[in-house]
């Protein structure tokens, strides 16, 4: 199962926003990392928001079928990971300061 979240190629962000529908549901893990306080900032509605209304930088296709979208912030990114099936389900989602290299995504190959 290691290396299962990696990266394999980028996907079309015109083509991931048309995989997404209305029917959106949070997971139960996503939120699990926040503290209490952090919860009361950062809400479930809003990772639907962001993934409804914005546009992601870049979308990434992980090894485990999964995707990855990457939405800007001021000096960061929100990377989600998403499972498209009969609903999209936001399985969890991080901050991260960089973006995986294309460079190396192409040569692992």
């Amino acid at each position: 199962m290691f290396g299962s979240t990696k990266i394999i190629r980028w996907i079309d962000i015109k083509e991931f926003k048309e995989m997404i529908g209305s029917d959106i549901i949070i997971s139960s893990h996503a939120m699990d990392h926040l503290s209490r306080s952090q919860r009361k900032i950062f809400k479930e509605e809003e990772l639907i928001m962001i993934i409804t209304r914005e546009i992601p930088y870049c979308v990434g296709l992980q090894k485990n079928g999964r995707y990855s979208p990457f939405f800007r912030r001021k000096e960061s990114f929100i990377r989600m990971i998403i499972e498209i099936k009969d609903k999209v389900e936001i399985v969890t989602f991080m901050y991260t300061d960089k973006l995986p290299s294309l460079e190396r995504i192409q040569n692992e190959k």
